[in-house]
C-alpha cells in the first residue's frame, strides 16, 4: 500500500487568531456591534452555544468574520474543534481562538477531524516548558501539523464520518438523558400510589 503524501497544515489552510476580546464602551458615537465567539461557547457536538456581543469604534477587517466551513479551535487548553456549517453574518471570534480555513481541494470536515483526534493530542505533548494547568498553543506550532494528503473523496467520507460521530454522540447522551428521566418518572408515580 503506498504512503500518503505528508504536508503541513500551514501549506493547506490560512489559519487566523481572532480580536482582542476587550470591549469598548457602548456610548461611543459611530460604535459598531459584532456577535462575538469565546472558547465556552464551543460545544463537544460540533455547535456554538452561545454567542456574546463585542463592540468596537472601528470596523473588524472582513478576514476576522465566521464564515462556512471555517474551523474553530481554542488557544488555550485546546479539547475540541467545531466546524461551521451555515455562515454566521457579522460575527467574530475571540483572539483565544483560531480560525482554520482550508484551501481549495481540502474537505474542512476533513481537516477539522485530523484536528481533533490526532491534532489536539499531539500538541497537547507538546508543550514544553509549562508548569501553568493552562496549556497554550501557537498559530505557529498549528501550521506545522502534519496532514496526511488524500484523495478528495476519501477526504469526504473521514470527514462526514466525523460529523456522524458528532451527532450519534449527541443522540446518545439525549437518549441516556431521556431514559433517565423515563425511570425517574416511573419511580415518582410508583412512589405516590403507595
Amino acid at each position: 500500500m503506498p504512503s500518503s503524501r505528508i504536508v503541513r497544515l500551514g501549506e493547506i489552510a490560512h489559519i487566523l487568531n481572532g480580536v482582542p476580546d476587550t470591549k469598548e464602551m457602548k456610548e461611543k458615537k459611530n460604535s459598531i456591534t459584532y456577535k462575538f465567539v469565546q472558547p465556552n461557547h464551543l460545544g463537544v457536538y460540533n455547535d456554538i452555544q452561545s454567542l456574546s456581543e463585542i463592540t468596537r469604534s472601528s470596523p473588524i477587517d472582513n478576514d476576522y468574520f465566521i464564515q462556512k466551513d471555517d474551523i474553530l479551535m481554542k488557544r488555550l487548553n485546546p479539547d475540541i474543534v467545531v466546524l461551521i456549517k451555515e455562515n454566521m453574518p457579522r460575527t467574530t471570534f475571540s483572539s483565544n481562538l483560531f480560525v482554520i480555513r482550508a484551501y481549495a481541494g481540502y474537505y474542512p470536515a476533513y481537516v477539522a477531524c485530523l484536528l481533533e483526534y490526532q491534532g489536539i493530542s499531539f500538541l497537547s505533548s507538546n508543550i514544553t516548558g509549562t508548569v501553568s494547568a493552562i496549556k497554550s498553543v501557537s498559530g505557529r506550532s498549528i501550521a506545522a501539523l502534519n496532514v496526511p494528503v488524500v484523495e478528495y473523496e476519501k477526504q469526504k467520507i473521514i470527514g462526514e464520518l466525523w460529523l456522524l460521530s458528532k451527532m450519534r454522540r449527541k443522540l446518545l447522551e439525549d437518549l441516556i438523558r431521556e431514559d433517565r428521566l423515563l425511570v425517574t418518572a416511573v419511580i415518582n408515580r410508583i412512589g405516590n400510589i403507595r
